[in-house]
């Protein structure tokens, strides 16, 4: 009877336990066996078998499909059978815990392996609980606290940032001091309260330096906060504060925030102190060293244009003192013409750097032959190094390509400028190579050019290579070592080059030379040299062409009449006698108005050109132009119209063919160019 009803609780106690359990199973750990003694409802749905011959191999197939992705590895590395016997062996039992997939989503279960007791201990009890509850619980808990301890310790860390932090309720401008250090309490300023801008804005006579009072009240209202906070989610601000009497920098940042309290603004006042007295001792002294680099390119200018000016007008005296002396005349006035293109190069300089620095240069994209530009490098710095007993070499035997696309004249004028210097500080005797080198790059048409410009020459201090490059700067002073210069050929070169994507080095030693490489990325017109060659041998060499080519030299200019349209009357004598040496006719206008009404008044067909000036009283000449190209006739839309203006800078001569005229001369003009112009145009 006894054995009876133990037999009978016993049954009840497993019923009763088994309700906790979504599922139980019964296994023998021999031959790894398994049935499912019991299963909820939900269990079930999830379509496993109730019974089968091995309870590792089924949990590995089976589980793996219902097991959360995140939870499947750790579940397959424990669920093992020698992890299962190692652990029962040890302590009785072994659990785990992990998520499966229910039909409402994923919840956490607990599985938990029990060995039998007594006769029957070659099996064991695996049962699987639900613990989703508990754990949901825990997990909420503890990101609450962690959350809780980090935001703590990171408000904490962040304050110790700043010497003061403001916590302001938005809609009733009530706020509370969330820290400040001793120096910000030394102000004794309300560490809670209402109505913060008001408060604010009274403080500020009393603790703001004077000088900021008036900035900071005008900007710190709650109105223009907000719209700051709305278009770009901060607002900063900096001042000075007074510090028992001494005035020391901080920095306001204001903050939004939104919680279930409605929106706040977290204001962290921190010091800036010490930074802004660096950065004002480092504006002083960039402020010193372009002072001194001013004085220093001032110093220079002055030398180097005073220089030129004085043999202009020293010989220009010598000659009017000598007329009868033929030989000095001519000498004197070689010498003067010499000087003037050398105060040309100067002013050219400057336009340069100013056209750069303001955005103004242009670069061209046209068709460009690299080996015409050898071909005139080589004429002018040959005669340069040959006038000081230098041995200059060319070698672009590497370069294939010589027809690309580009700008030839800034090209040629960056070679040209690195070649000239190198001859300008190398001394007698020794020597200036240029190396041209050609390799192709990835896409298809496109080679890297390197240009490569050695000399044997006084070389650069390692000191002041950093600021080669820079406008107005130069190792010495032309007072020091004789050499003319602005100090700007290097830097105009340097910027043309970063324009045309290229890049500029140089590697130097002082005593022994310097090496500069310029390499540019260009595309390619042609394939090959041969290519070239073929296409220039099948021009007709008697065909017109560019200005200073024999078929242009055989027109004749003698009995052309032209329209001077200039308000200067020196430049306007100084071209009238140029032009009526090649047997012109010259009329003359002294404002844009005039030339209008002149060349009106003549039959059509009378003048064969207009020379304009740009700048003059009454009508400019871009509106005159306008006027002449708006009468009727072919005519007035054919009359070459030339302009003959001191405005150098590209986008005057963009203004200058937009408005109509056929080309653009800048003064002081070259003869030569003038004349080759008229006849090209006529």
């Amino acid at each position: 009877m006894k054995e009876e009803i133990l037999k009978v609780s016993q049954t009840n106690v497993a019923q009763a336990l088994a309700a906790d359990y979504f599922c139980i199973y019964y296994v023998n750990i021999d031959n790894n066996k398994f049935i499912q003694y019991s299963a909820s409802p939900e269990y079930k749905a999830l379509g496993l078998a109730d019974m089968g011959e091995d309870v590792f191999t089924f949990s590995r197939e089976a589980f793996d499909a219902i097991i959360d992705p995140e939870d499947r590895e750790m579940f397959l590395e424990t669920f093992t059978r020698e992890n299962v016997v190692r652990s029962l062996q040890r302590h009785q039992t072994f659990t785990m815990t992990f998520r499966l997939l229910f039909a409402d989503g994923p919840a956490y279960v607990h599985l938990k392996a029990t060995q039998m007791i007594g006769k029957d201990d070659r099996h064991i009890v695996i049962g699987i609980s639900s613990v989703d509850e508990q754990m949901k619980t825990r997990e909420a808990y503890e990101n609450a606290h962690h959350s809780s301890i980090t935001f703590s310790r990171i408000a904490q860390a962040l304050a110790e940032d700043y010497i003061s932090i403001y916590y302001v309720n938005l809609a009733t401008d009530h706020f509370i001091e969330y820290s400040s250090d001793d120096a910000y309490k030394g102000l004794k300023l309300e560490t809670a309260g209402d109505d913060f801008f008001t408060k604010s804005r009274e403080n500020v006579r009393r603790v703001m330096y004077a000088e900021d009072q008036e900035r900071f009240l005008a900007v710190f209202t709650k109105e223009n906060l907000l719209q700051e906070l709305e278009r770009s989610g901060m607002f900063t601000i900096k001042y000075r504060l007074l510090f028992d009497e001494v005035p020391a920098y901080v920095s306001m940042k204001v903050t939004l925030m939104e919680d279930h309290e409605g929106q706040h603004l977290v204001i962290g006042i921190n010091s800036i102190d010490v930074q802004m007295k660096r950065e004002h001792e480092y504006q002083q002294r960039i402020a010193g060293a372009r002072e001194k680099a001013k004085n220093d390119f001032l110093a220079n200018m002055s030398h180097d244009i005073r220089t030129p000016m004085n043999a202009i007008v020293g010989y220009t005296n010598i000659a009017n003192s000598h007329l009868d002396d033929p030989a000095l005349v001519k000498d004197s006035l070689e010498k003067i013409g010499s000087s003037s293109h050398f105060l040309l190069s100067l002013i050219n300089d400057i336009l340069d750097m100013s056209k750069i620095e303001s955005g103004k240069m242009q670069l061209s994209r046209g068709r460009c032959d690299l080996a015409g530009i050898f071909r005139r490098i080589e004429d002018i710095t040959a005669l340069q190094a040959k006038n000081k007993s230098l041995r200059i070499t060319y070698d672009k035997s590497s370069v294939h390509h010589f027809l690309v696309c580009g700008d030839e004249l800034r090209i040629e004028q960056v070679l040209i400028n690195i070649i000239s210097n190198a001859i300008k500080y190398t001394p007698k005797g020794g020597e200036v190579w240029l190396q041209a080198q050609e390799e192709e790059l990835p896409d298809e048409g496109w080679y890297r050019y390197r240009f490569v410009i050695r000399d044997t020459g006084m070389g650069i201090s390692e000191e002041y290579l950093p600021y080669l490059f820079e406008s107005f700067t130069r190792e010495q002073k032309t007072t020091i070592n004789k050499i003319q210069g602005t100090g700007l050929g290097l830097a105009i070169t340097a910027r043309i080059v970063e324009l045309m994507g290229g890049t500029i080095s140089v590697r130097s030693k002082v005593g022994e030379g310097s090496e500069f490489t310029v390499e540019l990325e260009l595309e390619t017109l042609q394939d090959t040299q041969e290519e070239r060659t073929r296409e220039s041998a099948g021009k007709d060499e008697n065909a017109p062409a560019a200005s200073g080519d024999r078929y242009l030299e055989e027109i004749s200019l003698t009995g052309k009449r032209v329209l001077l349209v200039e308000d200067n009357e020196i430049n306007a004598e100084i071209a009238s006698l140029i032009l009526e040496e090649y047997g012109m006719e010259v009329y003359h206008s002294e404002n844009g108005r005039a030339g209008v009404e002149q060349v009106t008044e003549m039959e059509e067909g009378f003048f064969d050109a207009v020379l304009m000036d740009i700048q003059m009283p009454l009508m400019n000449g871009y509106e005159a132009t306008k006027a002449i190209r708006s009468l009727d006739g072919a005519y007035y839309r054919r009359l070459p119209i030339i302009a003959m203006s001191a405005n150098a800078y590209d986008e005057d001569v963009a203004a200058s063919l937009s408005c109509g005229m056929n080309a653009h001369l800048a003064k002081p003009f070259d003869p030569d160019i003038l004349i080759a112009t008229l006849r090209g145009c006529m």
